[in-house]
């Protein structure tokens, strides 16, 4: 994965309870847990973002020395590459790359708004102060969804129990089944920072 000195691939403990939390790594250099402190979250352009870590990419790609074996001077310059992409105007020697969570879901999640509950607190569980994340929509995927099917029968002359009926009755049963559908599919990036 990109940033692999900076993002030591480690899964998180525990149950997931959401995609941020599914596909997070925490990075080397983890921060303390803050507690209950506020945490900001806020929003980077995803053509920015993106463009960050292409140059990130391609200066590693460069790179005779994988990035595990980089000079902590040239370790550093990529950390602070990595803050100038995601606006942070902070001197990168005081803020920590917590770690970073991204995927691709067809649920449009909305962490301006009334999403960043999660953000928030999987922030807390990491020991993040600021979470700076970024959407991209992607276009369409397959996605299968349960759909309700009800079938109704009758009979004449059946028993329900102890209990004969001459007569007739009907029933209906409902049945959820796969259907495949199309729908819009969604990027999602997390970093979560500590200053």
């Amino acid at each position: 994965m990109l940033l692999a000195v900076i993002l030591a691939g480690l899964p998180l403990g525990g149950c997931a309870t959401s995609a941020w939390e599914r596909e997070f790594v925490p990075s080397a250099e983890l921060a303390e847990r803050p507690g209950d402190a506020p945490v900001r979250v806020r929003e980077v352009p995803w053509d920015r973002l993106q463009q960050g870590l292409r140059e990130l990419e391609a200066q590693a790609s460069q790179s005779d020395a994988p990035m595990s074996e980089w000079s902590s001077e040239k370790r550093a310059e990529a950390k602070a590459r990595l803050l100038r992409t995601l606006q942070v105007t902070d001197d990168p020697a005081g803020v920590t790359v917590v770690g970073r969570s991204d995927f691709r879901t067809t649920t449009q999640l909305r962490p301006e708004t009334s999403g960043q509950e999660e953000l928030i607190k999987l922030a807390h569980k990491v020991g993040a102060s600021e979470v700076v994340w970024s959407r991209r929509l992607l276009g369409k995927a397959d996605t299968i969804v349960q759909e309700p099917v009800t079938t109704f029968s009758s009979a004449f002359g059946r028993s329900w129990g102890r209990r004969r009926y001459g007569g007739g009755f009907s029933d209906t049963t409902t049945s959820w089944v796969p259907v495949r559908v199309q729908a819009d599919e969604y990027a999602y990036v997390a970093y979560f920072l500590k200053r």
